[in-house]
């Protein structure tokens, strides 16, 4: 199937199957098709989609959490963004970066929860019985009013 079969059965003129979105009118057509949110859809779409057989697609984890796909290695190729890493540190560094967590956004159309890796630091007060995720964060808690007076009550 070419390119051009494929833009036809996604691109009508009353619907778009990237974005599921139902087009009454012709500004709306127009207004939708030279969108932002219309074309990161479609670059999203075509990266998981290749039509030249290229890097495979990403496919989404089953109901019960498990990946369909275990032949690509995730420390070495994120089909998600086609990147590809040297070691499982750079892979890791990536999954927690923002780029792939941009790209899983839009995906997914939620924001999604990082794993624990150990790497990040929380910083707790037990006076206010709060935590913090810097230390830039704790210091200014330290000189905030709230921390003051919950100082002085203790």
């Amino acid at each position: 199937m070419k390119s051009s079969e494929i833009d036809q059965e996604l691109f009508t003129e009353s619907y778009c199957r990237v974005c599921s979105a139902q087009l009454i009118s012709e500004s709306q057509r127009v207004a939708h098709y030279e969108s932002r949110k219309h074309a990161s859809k479609v670059r999203l779409y075509y990266m998981l989609h290749p039509i030249d057989g290229g890097c495979p697609a990403k496919k989404l984890r089953s109901e019960n959490g498990n990946d369909d796909d275990e032949s690509v290695d995730k420390n070495k190729c994120c089909t998600l963004c086609n990147m590809s890493f040297t070691s499982a540190v750079v892979a890791e560094s990536h999954y927690q970066g923002k780029i792939h967590a941009k790209r899983l956004k839009l995906l997914l159309g939620v924001q999604p929860t990082l794993k624990a890796t150990g790497l990040k630091r929380t910083y707790t007060c037990n006076i206010c019985n709060v935590t913090l995720n810097s230390i830039e964060q704790y210091h200014a808690h330290l000189k905030g009013s709230k921390h003051q007076n919950n100082l002085k009550n203790q």
